[in-house]
């Protein structure tokens, strides 16, 4: 993390240290188990489910398409617990703590914008194991001039932010509060 004080601003690295995988609800079950084979069996501890993950095949084909949020959904756990479970094993911090801003994006923790014409809690649609990029970027995309949806996850939705991001859009996360991390968007 450094400060970058001229305007005012703090940046966070998308990856803990150099060549190490940052784990997100997004990071597909291959990914994670090349890059930290001991996290099977903390998987496997989550739901009976996982211990599929054992068999060969199972691990070359689908765990190569299947994210950790999908897997949560199929295991009927918290996608958020689990993931900040793994995180913890392999020494990162907790998804909440760790925010990842874009060259684009400002940090402030004063931030108030002078409208917001939405509100969508994502935080639901998360824990129920289901992704609510498609209902974001529905919203955005019916979002006029002037128009700001405030958006509540339990971590940084950085993979959306950033897609947001790519369409034109202004994104701004705060630092988490209480487990909740508000991002502004608008046009």
């Amino acid at each position: 993390m450094k400060q970058n004080s001229s305007e005012n601003r703090t940046e966070f690295p998308l990856q803990v240290e150099r060549g190490q995988l940052s784990i997100t609800p997004d990071t597909k079950i291959s990914e994670l188990l090349k890059n930290y084979p001991q996290l099977e069996s903390v998987l496997i501890k989550f739901s009976p489910t996982f211990s599929a993950l054992k068999n060969p095949v199972l691990r070359r084909t689908v765990a190569k398409v299947t994210s950790l949020q999908q897997a949560a959904k199929v295991g009927n756990v918290s996608v958020v617990d689990m993931v900040d479970k793994l995180r913890s094993v392999v020494g990162q911090p907790p998804l909440s703590e760790e925010i990842e801003m874009g060259e684009n994006s400002e940090y402030s923790p004063e931030f108030t914008p002078d409208k917001i014409t939405h509100h969508f809690d994502a935080r639901p649609i998360i824990e129920a194991g289901d992704h609510p990029k498609d209902a974001i970027l529905d919203l955005a995309n019916t979002m006029k001039t002037d128009e700001c949806i405030e958006i509540l996850t339990p971590f940084p939705p950085v993979p959306i932010a950033d897609l947001l991001r790519k369409k034109g859009f202004s994104v701004t996360m705060l630092q988490p509060k209480g487990g909740v991390v508000k991002t502004y968007v608008s046009r």
